[in-house]
């Protein structure tokens, strides 16, 4: 095709690659990464609370009730639990990305700025003027 590149999906070209612009954080400005990482972070201390109070109730409930404790739903609530378990490893894998890139933007970031010898000032001048 004229005018793209071998070996490069365009979104011009494929829809999937429009969509799968929105998921690459890289491209997103530094405040919006950091709204997202603390987001999720709120969102994992929610998701992790909820899970262990429901974690705590449910293993009571089939202590104090045993085989009755089944018949009343208690491994639906370990289905929930599992699924509660997977919302807060997302939300935790989502923060360490967002931190991952955030903490790659400031190394990049201070390797480009001049380094000053020490005692120097940002104007040239040294401490003893």
């Amino acid at each position: 095709m004229p005018g793209s590149r071998i070996g490069f999906r365009h979104a011009a070209d494929d829809p999937e690659a429009a969509a799968m612009k929105l998921f690459d954080i890289t491209r997103w400005p530094a405040f919006l990464v950091f709204v997202l990482a603390g987001g999720m972070a709120a969102s994992f201390a929610f998701v992790t609370v909820n899970l262990f109070s429901q974690a705590m109730r449910s293993v009571e409930f089939l202590q104090t009730f045993g085989r009755e404790a089944i018949r009343h739903g208690a491994l639906w609530q370990v289905g929930e639990l599992s699924v509660w378990g997977g919302l807060a490893l997302s939300c935790w894998l989502v923060f360490k990305i967002c931190e991952h890139d955030l903490t790659n933007r400031y190394f990049d970031w201070a390797r480009k700025r001049p380094r000053r010898a020490p005692g120097q000032r940002a104007e040239g001048k040294g401490l003893e003027d």
